[in-house]
């Protein structure tokens, strides 16, 4: 009877189990195991196989105990076969496990990759060469290199494998691609929507169609996880816009014949538009009714929206972490009235256990040190949590501009044991804050320049600005050092000082030469806001005058003049700003010693808001005004304001714009005109910006200035605004923002016609 079921179960298993003549027979009846031997086995360990069998030293062997080790030993899969064999020794039965190894993978390769290199293909995959042949994993592996393919938008291509025997032994594996070419995106269709046009919807998805600038922006291109993330964000722009019972239905892919294009079809329901009906707030309630719905957005009787709604609960999360009450959840319960659009609004709260900061702990950091991080904090340790304040840490370590964006994470996490207490694990990731620069070049306002600068915005990890400047060209040569210690001796104080000089050919009534340096303090006066006082020492010299209305008395000599400023920063980076709001307001009198004697006043007011995902909108209002102080001193005309060029007035030239003087020399009769520079200047500038490569760091721009300089002081029936618009490019490169631009004035007069072409170094605003 055991030979019978011996003999069945081996032919039950064949696959798996192979008897030679000296194994276990039909002669033989199942014996007590005295040893269990190993053999064949070359890269498995014995105590590996042995551990995964049930059979024991000093029992009897049986039927089912082997087939289940057989079966255990190959679902290791590292074996082609496994046989059992008993033999005798000194009159001891031992169990021998007769296997064999499947081959080693030897080489990988990758044929027919034209596009992606085989490096990049080899990370993504499991399998590793000198690795056991394992035949599921390398199937896995074709799926992972089709994704990868896919997200790289060739949506065709095909991957297969080949398994070559070598002259060791080994095998060869081979993934063999066919590429095909990118599929692009033709066109994106829409079915049924009436209250959102066509355009809106396009813009809010991933997936866009092909473009002329599609080969630098990467649009056009169609990845299956994108897309699939793009019908839910339809169906959050719906609900954003009031329409809860939206259905957007499974998008139909067309492929052309040619298999290079692919068309898209949605099918959207959208529903009736919903009002909020009435909020209700339930649970564990901290705040009175009143002071919550002074709080959120969204109230009744106007358009619902998801965005506003999920605002709104942050909103309330965040009073109730404020009070201390970390763990405090806020859940939301929409309930539609029926017969009616409306909707009610179900606030429940769940308010949890009062918690405390425990350690804080800066990670990331390889060259910043801690207290920089720290300094920027609004919790301490053993303080009672807010949620608040640690949103305020968090924008206020991002906005230092010294680590790569959306590096900088704040973590939250209990130590064991202690359910009150959070431990902050601040990380970041640093970004490169010094910037060393070499650049040649042609321009229409400096000719030829050559420029060098060494900036160190985070110098010897302290957070320290230091910066040497040299830029040389025909008609401007400029030398300037300059140290800031935003916490001097680490205190709220901040200190600095510049030395310079000047020499500038650009103005068309001389040639200049200025040099001197400041000093300077601030300190904080409230949340974002610094107030400074610069002491200013510097002497002018000119030379080489062409305006013969000039007065050298008036220019040359020195000023000494004190500066007080009031600046309110909300930026979310300093360096590269993209959203928050920036406003400063400065006085400057020069007399305190000296030739020159002048009052100098500036209101300035930048804005910066993403407009949609990484399309920013920036914009900047600019008032200047210069004064006199005595009767007998006039305003030298190196103070006084002029516009055009790269910094202000991207449509004209250098000194196009301001108050113009016509001198005729009596022997000769030439007519020569001269900016005679104003005291009044006004400048707005509004631009839209967005990556074009974002992993090289390159931008476009869209821009429109207006702006005048006036005679004396801003006088209301004379108010005509200059206007200019453009476009550009700038690069964010390793050694600074290159700015590229292009603009063309809008009604200008004779003389002033045609685009200007300027390129620049550093951030315009």
């Amino acid at each position: 009877m055991i030979i019978r079921y011996l003999l069945f179960f081996v032919f039950l298993f064949h696959s798996y189990l192979s008897f030679s003549e000296s194994s276990l027979g039909e002669h033989q009846s199942l014996f007590k195991v005295d040893a269990i031997e190993i053999e064949g086995n070359k890269k498995v360990e014995a105590e590996a196989i042995i551990e995964k069998m049930k059979v024991e030293k000093g029992k009897v062997l049986d039927n089912y105990t082997l087939r289940n080790d057989i079966k255990k030993i190959y679902e290791m899969r590292y074996f082609e076969s496994v046989e059992a064999h008993k033999k005798v020794v000194k009159g001891k039965n031992i169990l021998v496990m007769k296997i064999v190894e499947k081959p080693i993978i030897s080489k990988i390769s990758f044929e027919g990759n034209d596009e992606i290199s085989g490096d990049d293909l080899d990370e993504q995959i499991k399998t590793k060469e000198y690795n056991i042949l394992d035949v599921n994993t390398i199937k896995a592996d074709v799926l992972l290199l089709q994704k990868f393919y896919e997200e790289k938008g060739f949506y065709l291509a095909n991957i297969d494998y080949d398994l070559i025997k070598n002259e060791f032994g080994g095998l060869d594996l081979v993934f063999r691609v066919k590429e095909f070419d990118k599929v692009r995106v033709k066109k994106i269709m829409f079915l049924g929507n009436h209250e959102i046009s066509d355009e809106d919807l396009k813009v809010f998805m991933h997936t866009q169609e092909e473009t002329l600038f599609s080969g630098l922006s990467g649009s056009g291109s169609f990845k299956e996880f994108y897309f699939k993330t793009d019908v839910e964000k339809l169906k959050y722009l719906y609900k954003t816009r009031g329409y809860l019972q939206v259905n957007i239905g499974n998008p139909v892919i067309t492929v052309s014949e040619d298999k290079k294009w692919i068309f898209i079809t949605i099918d959207v329901k959208e529903g009736p538009k919903f009002s909020v009906n009435d909020i209700f707030f339930n649970g564990e309630l901290l705040f009175t009714e009143t002071e919550m719905r002074d709080e959120i957005k969204l109230i009744s009787e106007e358009i619902y929206s998801e965005e506003t709604l999920r605002k709104d609960i942050q909103t309330l999360t965040e009073m109730y972490q404020d009070k201390g009450y970390a763990f405090a959840n806020v859940l939301r319960r929409l309930e539609i009235v029926p017969g009616e659009n409306k909707v009610d609004i179900h606030y429940s709260f769940e308010k949890g256990n009062i918690a405390y900061f425990g350690k804080i702990i800066v990670k990331g950091n390889t060259k910043t040190r801690d207290k920089v991080v720290r300094r920027e904090l609004r919790v301490y340790e053993g303080m009672r949590y807010s949620g608040s304040l640690l949103r305020k840490s968090k924008e206020n370590v991002n906005r230092l501009g010294f680590f790569e964006p959306g590096s900088v994470i704040f973590n939250t996490v209990s130590p064991r044991g202690k359910d009150d207490v959070l431990d902050v694990e601040v990380s970041v990731k640093e970004r490169q804050t010094g910037q060393i620069s070499l650049g040649a070049g042609y321009s229409t306002a400096t000719k030829g320049f050559f420029q060098a600068s060494i900036a160190q915005n985070n110098f010897r990890g302290l957070g320290q600005n230091l910066n040497l400047q040299v830029s040389l060209s025909e008609n401007q040569k400029t030398y300037n050092l300059g140290f800031t210690e935003p916490y001097f001796l680490d205190s709220k104080w901040t200190a600095g000082a510049d030395i310079y000089k000047s020499q500038n050919g650009l103005i068309s009534s001389f040639s200049s030469e200025k040099y001197g340096g400041d000093i300077r303090v601030g300190y904080p006066i409230f949340e974002y806001t610094r107030l400074f006082l610069t002491l200013r020492h510097e002497v002018t010299d000119i030379e080489d005058v062409r305006n013969p209305t000039i007065d050298l008395d008036t220019e040359n000599g020195t000023a000494a003049s004190i500066k007080s400023t009031l600046r309110y920063d909300r930026r979310n980076n300093i360096f590269e700003p993209t959203e928050g709001h920036y406003a400063s307001m400065s006085v400057e009198e020069a007399g305190l010693y000296g030739d020159k004697y002048w009052l100098k006043t500036t209101l300035e007011g930048r804005f910066y808001k993403p407009v949609y995902e990484e399309l920013v909108f920036r914009s900047r209002l600019k008032l200047d005004q210069i004064m006199k102080t005595r009767s007998n001193k006039n305003i030298p005309r190196t103070e006084k304001y002029q516009m055009g060029g790269s910094r202000n007035m991207r449509g004209y030239n250098y000194e196009d714009i301001g108050p113009q003087i016509v001198d005729a020399d009596k022997q000769s009769g030439v007519i020569t005109q001269f900016n005679a520079g104003g005291q009044f200047s006004v400048l707005s500038q509004f631009e839209l910006e967005h990556p074009l490569i974002k992993e090289a760091g390159l931008k476009w721009v869209l821009f429109y200035d207006a702006g005048n300089v006036y005679q004396e002081a801003f006088e209301a029936d004379k108010f005509v605004l200059k206007q200019d618009y453009g476009f550009g490019f700038r690069w964010f490169s390793p050694i600074g923002v290159l700015r590229f631009e292009f603009g063309y004035p809008i009604d200008p007069i004779d003389g002033q016609d045609g685009q200007q072409f300027h390129f620049d170094i550093g951030q315009l605003f």
